[in-house]
């Protein structure tokens, strides 16, 4: 494949995914979540995390260090 022909099929791929996006429903909404969950994705893991670490916690109070080292003792 030269250069023209590897030029061509992207040009052909990006406007397929283009076709796709607008086809979408609700498209400018999904290309701005993506977009900034694309650049920022520890704006919502890092407080997820954190959010679902204290909700495990509440709900298994002292049992959650066993828990947790049970999880990742197997890896």
């Amino acid at each position: 494949m030269n250069e023209h022909e590897f030029l061509k099929t992207l040009e052909e791929r990006a406007q397929e995914q283009e076709k796709i996006l607008r086809s979408m429903f609700l498209p400018k909404v999904f290309l701005s979540v993506s977009s900034w969950l694309g650049n920022h994705p520890w704006r919502i893991l890092i407080p997820l995390s954190i959010i679902f670490t204290l909700i495990l916690h509440f709900i298994l109070g002292k049992n959650y260090s066993e828990f947790i080292l049970k999880i990742f003792g197997k890896l």
